[in-house]
């Protein structure tokens, strides 16, 4: 029996995704993309995509083989021209007259149909080891997790936050395959609610900061040679503004760097409760504070740069998630096969990436 036991643990292995880009490599990538993207008025911007994606794709590795990205430019060029087509109509119709803004109730229909397609065509368009993932979610399934469920977190005040995470990354992985082997997420509620209790401390705590940075920046703005003669307006104005704006100041930044750090932990939980073909495991160790200092150095390196460095931050956003994220194989992945899928509709995953949505997929 020991002998057996031995064998077993023998078979498990803890592999590591890694990225090996470099951010010299994706800037010549970055560069020409966006010099053709402007010059052909933004219709190479279909190109650019895949030559991005199937850089990050192919530079991705796991157990020595890499990923591979099989979306075709023409393909996402007639999505996207399709798509704002149909959003230049829209608001169109709607300077005509308001009442084509009743639009919006078909579009809220639509959406959980858009969302499957958008899912089946990314999964369809990844593949690993010669094998693509696939996606084949339900209409009324995600009515309920990314439209009633949101909704309900609105006016819960973002209690229902864990709830909504929790049903959204179960519905992701409960219906995502690779070839004929199907995932399976079961995010625990406890876990998620802890992070929710870590990302209310980190909130507040980063408020406390900001508000005071936003109280110098408001109360620098009264006169200090009035404040040196004693001129009540001044006083007043240097002891009621300064609260005011840093109030606004602090809780914007407060709740962005609080929606980065909560999304960090869901992400770490839904991985560590995520398997495949029941006996192989994700893993994600992302730091949370980690995360968030990486997302905001890259954003004031890409200002201060004014988007030269935009490919840097990009792989170094890239490459800290793939080095943060773990597979426990069990035995041989030699056994996966593709298998027959739809492929989605590129259509509505061009409308996503339009809109700057993103369901982590």
């Amino acid at each position: 029996m020991d002998q057996n036991i031995a064998v077993a643990e023998s078979d498990v292995r803890h592999l590591r995704f890694s990225f090996s880009g470099r951010a010299v490599e994706y800037f010549g990538i970055w560069i020409v993309n966006l010099l053709l993207s402007i010059i052909t008025l933004g219709i190479y911007t279909a190109w650019a995509k895949v030559r991005r994606l199937r850089y990050f794709y192919g530079n991705t590795w796991l157990d020595g083989h890499n990923f591979e990205y099989h979306a075709r430019p023409v393909s996402i060029l007639i999505g996207r021209v399709i798509v704002v087509a149909l959003l230049v109509a829209y608001n169109l119709l709607v300077t005509i007259s308001p009442f084509f803004g009743l639009l919006v109730i078909v579009y809220l229909l639509a959406f959980p149909w858009l969302l499957n397609k958008s899912m089946a065509f990314n999964a369809r368009m990844t593949s690993y080891r010669n094998v693509r993932l696939n996606f084949g979610g339900t209409y009324f399934g995600a009515l309920g997790v990314f439209v009633l469920m949101p909704l309900a977190t609105l006016l819960s005040l973002g209690l229902l936050a864990p709830v909504a995470s929790r049903l959204a990354n179960n519905y992701i992985g409960r219906h995502l395959g690779y070839g004929t082997a199907r995932f399976d997420t079961r995010a625990p509620l406890g876990a998620l609610y802890a992070n929710l209790g870590a990302t209310i401390m980190f909130v507040m705590l980063v408020a406390v900061v900001c508000s005071g940075l936003g109280f110098l920046i408001g109360t620098g703005t009264a006169s200090l040679g009035e404040l040196a003669e004693g001129s009540e307006e001044a006083l007043y104005e240097f002891i009621s503004r300064g609260p005011i704006i840093g109030a606004i100041i602090g809780g914007y930044i407060a709740l962005t760097l609080a929606y980065l750090f909560y999304a960090a932990g869901v992400r770490n939980v839904a991985y560590n409760h995520t398997t495949l073909d029941g006996t192989h495991r994700l893993s994600s160790e992302v730091g949370r504070f980690r995360y968030v200092w990486i997302l905001v150095s890259n954003l004031f390196a890409t200002l201060l740069t004014l988007g030269l460095l935009r490919p840097w931050a990009a792989v170094r956003t890239w490459r800290y998630l793939a080095a943060s994220t773990g597979f426990v194989v069990v035995g041989s992945l030699d056994h996966f096969v593709d298998g027959a899928a739809p492929e989605g509709n590129v259509g509505a995953a061009e409308f996503f990436d339009i809109e700057g949505i993103d369901f982590g997929l």
